[in-house]
């Protein structure tokens, strides 16, 4: 059985605007969590430019599918004072999270994109957050726009999913 490393990029954008303009995503602030050089996706994802800093954070709530990736990421991380300030600015903007997590043949020293998968690409909001003295908290929500949401009004489960796939079929 081979071995992986788990890897997680985390894209903040304060506003949509540099997401939407152009093929080029420019996010406002871009980490990292697992080398402490800063990385590039490169090869792995075109779109995605500059960067990765390292920021040891821990992240909870990907999917394996789409479908899966409905519910609310966590992300926690320490509270360094870009962090608090990025927090407290953004609870009142329109901002724009992307999570990716890849995989990759274990051992490189660095991000590697002939070996590195893509597993999950989260795309979301800031809705909620927490400082403490010692950690940031963040609750991403999936809806498309946090100011006027356009998710279902339903809660959308796996087994709703399933029932539409299989008309399809």
């Amino acid at each position: 059985m081979a071995n992986y490393d788990v890897l997680c990029f985390l894209e903040y954008y304060a506003d949509r605007s540099s997401v939407l303009s152009g093929s080029n995503r420019n996010p406002t602030n871009q980490w990292q969590n697992f080398y402490i050089d800063p990385q590039q996706l490169g090869a792995a994802d075109s779109a995605a430019q500059g960067d990765y800093l390292y920021l040891a954070f821990d992240i909870d709530g990907f999917g394996s599918v789409d479908a899966a990736s409905i519910g609310d990421l966590s992300v926690e991380a320490a509270a360094t004072a870009e962090l608090v300030d990025i927090t407290e600015t953004a609870l009142a903007a329109d901002n724009l999270v992307i999570a990716s997590l890849y995989v990759q043949d274990a051992g490189s020293n660095a991000f590697d994109p002939s070996s590195a998968q893509l597993v999950s690409r989260y795309i979301g909001s800031l809705e909620k957050a927490s400082i403490t003295e010692t950690s940031v908290s963040w609750t991403v929500n999936p809806a498309i726009n946090k100011l006027n949401p356009q998710v279902p009004t339903r809660k959308i489960t796996e087994s709703m999913v399933d029932k539409a796939n299989k008309r399809y079929v």
